[in-house]
């Protein structure tokens, strides 16, 4: 099947990253922010707050706009994106998921006439009424929560579907419960967030100091209750997703970021929201959302990162080929025509997650390589330390790709500078003939299997690596590559 081509000026993953990271900034407030609502003009109306209900109506207007408006535009750009990106992934999720999408819109339809009826029905409608279509919006959001978790988490930890194919079993999947309470004390937590910032203008210190504090409660209670469900979320993934975990890779790095992030977020809410509410202002406002946002972002950051290379765990990988696809399903994965069959595979295998000189870029990861050892590493890439999945096409089809790939190549950085020394040569041939799967003394390490060998054994080795595992392509450097290479390695690269 011909899928259109889009190559955006960005990486595909980065537009994704961007377009989803944004809206979920806003729909998780548009959930929290219904319940904030509701419990902020109950408390009015019991003390008889009149300020503080006349601020309740001023923060729905900027809760309906916000929500309604920006919220809405941005979850179409979402469907619009991943189906440009990932058309397989998206048919995948509608065919499997339709009404459960289909109960989602009814939600959120629901959700929409809640809002507009709500903030215009302040001076139409009674408090007993008024706040009852407060309920009701409340409900249908977290209702469109609770079947959009489904739907996530199955792309994460697909569970017994995989076996059976079953609706229920891909919906309440392994991670559905403990996702559901983390996103929806996540969704709290922002509505105090957002709420702190439209309190910030309030010239009357006492009624900002008392909704001060009421925002603080909703982002601080939430943000403790935050640390049993993630040990509960991250206790639920499998074995295979957890072991993404490790020193120095990405699901660390954004995992660690997310958590001092959301720890200075904690400090800092205490300290303005409960503390110092009198000097708290736009500018500590919009810190605390902006580590709100990195927070939340490094949440995504790594539930996007521990599912690579799959668009559904063990199901579809980020090319949109099926782990294991039927005869049918292999004759309508995407294909593009623009005539050069190089660059059709570079769109459908490559541009995912790669651009040709930018974020992933090929280019430099290219630079100093042959054709024929790109052609050799192609079918072996889901060998490498970066979780890729494996190539889709034979051996012509490595051979094409590896064609185009080389025209792109940055120069080889080993030639027209004499000015580096052999050490440093000898480390860029590591990394390029070695690198990409080992490293010298950290995972998967070379030095001690080369630690009591001297370099004729080293070199001899080189030249047969092939045939000790199917996973090594045949050494095709230069002479000189080879050398750097030998010595390098010699005494375990000491």
């Amino acid at each position: 099947m011909n899928y259109p081509v889009w190559e955006p000026f960005a990486a595909n993953s980065l537009i994704i990253a961007f377009v989803a990271i944004i809206h979920v900034f806003v729909s998780h407030f548009a959930i929290g922010g219904g319940l904030y609502l509701v419990l902020a003009e109950i408390r009015a109306r019991r003390k008889n707050d009149q300020e503080h209900l006349n601020y309740v109506r001023r923060h729905s207007k900027f809760f309906m706009l916000l929500t309604v408006v920006f919220g809405a535009a941005t979850g179409v750009g979402i469907w619009i994106t991943i189906g440009l990106i990932h058309p397989v992934g998206t048919k995948w999720l509608i065919n499997n998921f339709v009404w459960g999408w289909a109960t989602e819109w009814v939600a959120f339809f629901v959700e929409i006439a809640a809002i507009i009826i709500y903030y215009y029905g302040w001076q139409r409608l009674s408090p007993k009424v008024h706040l009852a279509v407060g309920w009701i919006y409340f409900i249908a959001a977290w209702a469109s929560l609770f079947v959009i978790n489904g739907i996530i988490g199955f792309m994460l930890t697909p569970g017994e579907w995989l076996l059976s194919g079953n609706f229920w079993d891909g919906f309440f999947n392994p991670t559905f419960w403990p996702s559901l309470f983390f996103r929806t004390f996540i969704c709290l937590m922002l509505a105090g967030l957002y709420a702190t910032l439209t309190v910030a203008k309030e010239k009357n210190i006492d009624l900002k100091t008392r909704i001060m504090r009421f925002n603080g409660l909703f982002i601080i209670v939430p943000m403790i209750l935050l640390v049993p469900s993630g040990l509960w979320y991250y206790n639920a993934l499998p074995a295979s997703v957890t072991a993404a975990f490790v020193a120095g890779s990405t699901p660390m790095i954004a995992t660690q970021i997310m958590i001092v992030a959301a720890a200075v977020l904690l400090l800092l809410s205490f300290l303005s929201n409960i503390i110092f509410p009198r000097h708290s202002g736009y500018i500590s406002a919009g810190i605390l959302l902006l580590l709100g946002l990195i927070a939340m972002g490094g949440f995504e950051w790594t539930r996007e990162a521990i599912r690579k290379p799959f668009v559904i765990y063990d199901f579809l990988y980020s090319n949109n080929q099926l782990v294991t696809p039927t005869d049918y399903e292999k004759a309508t994965l995407p294909r593009v025509t623009t005539g050069n069959r190089g660059r059709d595979l570079y769109l459908t295998n490559c541009r995912s997650c790669h651009t040709l000189s930018g974020y992933k870029s090929l280019s430099d990861r290219l630079a100093g390589l042959e054709e024929e050892h790109i052609a050799n590493i192609i079918p072996r890439l889901q060998h490498y330390f970066g979780p890729m999945p494996p190539f889709g096409g034979d051996a012509d089809d490595a051979k094409a790709l590896a064609s185009y790939l080389i025209t792109i190549a940055d120069p080889d950085p080993l030639t027209g500078d004499n000015s580096q020394s052999d050490e440093n040569k000898a480390k860029i041939v590591f990394g390029r003939r070695c690198g990409g799967c080992h490293t010298l003394n950290g995972a998967r390490p070379l030095g001690e299997s080369f630690a009591d060998m001297d370099g004729e054994e080293i070199a001899e080795i080189i030249g047969a690596i092939e045939d000790l595992a199917d996973e090594m392509p045949p050494f095709t450097g230069s002479n000189e590559e080879l050398r750097l290479l030998t010595e390098y390695l010699k005494g375990g690269g000491k």
